[in-house]
């Protein structure tokens, strides 16, 4: 299967620190990827009792997304997010959608 556009990134966090931890996403996500020519949509999720952060970046291409992965901000965030520890890095290709 081809890399897809879709980059998910989860991150256990210290509830004590999952504040910071979203504070460094949304200045990334604002400042470098929504900015982007290739960029379709960004979400940042959080677990119920804030022991975990997800990152959802969409872009309009698989080159899109390995491009905005390898910017140096962003690298630096995914791989060193305030306070977290990296659980899981993946690509998706999208294989069904549904919406209203």
């Amino acid at each position: 299967m081809d890399e897809g556009p879709v980059l998910i990134h989860i991150w256990t966090v210290d509830p004590a620190e999952e504040s910071a931890a979203v504070q460094s996403l949304e200045d990334l996500f604002a400042k470098q990827v929504v900015t982007d020519p290739g960029f379709v949509s960004a979400r940042i999720l959080q677990s119920k009792d804030q022991s975990s952060v997800a990152a959802v970046i969409e872009m309009k291409s698989s080159e899109d997304r390995a491009r905005i992965e390898q910017a140096p901000d962003v690298r630096e965030t995914l791989d060193h997010l305030h306070g977290a520890a990296s659980l899981v890095i993946r690509l998706y290709h999208q294989v069904s959608a549904y919406g209203a």
